[in-house]
């Protein structure tokens, strides 16, 4: 049984149908991303799956429970922390506060410090900044600050959205050797949403690609890497003497 499944979910923003009929699963321990264009309904399915949004059909299941319609309190308890788009930090609040705030469901006091440890190691900056607002960070600390509040929460499923947006390369590669550290080391299941195609399917074992609402291709991101289409569209290698846009041609080819 997969960890996460979505069945053929369907959700609307007023007239304008964002996901139509999505279907895919996650496995446990695995990192899977979800590759697509802005305004493909990439966000839109992690607000669904984290209770932000709820769907009009199909259904969320989470370890065989279904989760569509419950409060996001209740699906983070269950297990699913969401780090979401533009590093919503608790600007007032310190370092130690905002990574506090990741652990309020929690009761487990040594197992909170435990897991603090644990977050100071995977971003040492954010111990030596434990006591600055978190307002006064940098963009790429505060990426830092809110997958380390997320990881608190000791997630079974994280929910990353755009984690790499307005960062410097280098710092773009240290956000992702930490994502692969914490999927490999706390055996946390990843599902990714990002437009550095190449970096996400470089961490990923699966991913999916979405196009206006709907999945048109499904791979282990080794085959996605060789395909001709993901080279020319989202790695930005072309083939010698292709001219024009190629389309999806069925369900796992570009329209």
């Amino acid at each position: 049984m997969a960890l996460l499944e979505v069945k053929n979910v369907e959700v609307s923003y007023g007239p304008v149908n964002v996901a139509k009929g999505i279907s895919f699963n996650i496995e446990e321990g695995s990192i899977v991303t979800i590759l697509g264009a802005n305004g493909a309904g990439k966000t839109t399915i992690l607000r669904t799956i984290s209770g932000l949004i709820e769907p009009e059909k199909g259904k969320v299941l989470f370890e065989g429970k279904e989760i569509q319609g419950l409060e996001p309190e209740v699906i983070v308890k269950m297990g699913i922390s969401h780090v979401p788009e533009g590093r919503e930090v608790f600007p007032d609040l310190t370092v130690h506060k905002n990574l506090m705030m990741g652990a309020f469901i929690r009761k487990d006091s040594q197992g909170v410090a435990d897991d603090l440890k644990r977050v100071y190691n995977y971003f040492p900056v954010l111990q030596e900044r434990k006591k600055q607002l978190s307002y006064t960070l940098s963009g790429g600390e505060q990426q830092m600050l809110v997958i380390g509040r997320a990881f608190m929460s000791r997630p079974k499923l994280l929910l990353l959205d755009e984690p790499s947006l307005g960062l410097a390369p280098f710092l773009v590669k240290n956000i992702f050797d930490i994502i692969k550290r914490i999927n490999e080391q706390e055996k946390t299941t990843i599902l990714l949403v990002e437009q550095n195609a190449r970096m996400a399917l470089a961490v990923a074992q699966h991913g999916y690609i979405l196009e206006v609402g709907r999945m048109v291709m499904d791979d282990t991101t080794e085959r996605l890497r060789e395909n001709e289409d993901v080279k020319e569209f989202y790695l930005g290698i072309r083939e010698e003497g292709i001219r024009g846009t190629r389309r999806w041609k069925k369900k796992k080819q570009w329209r």
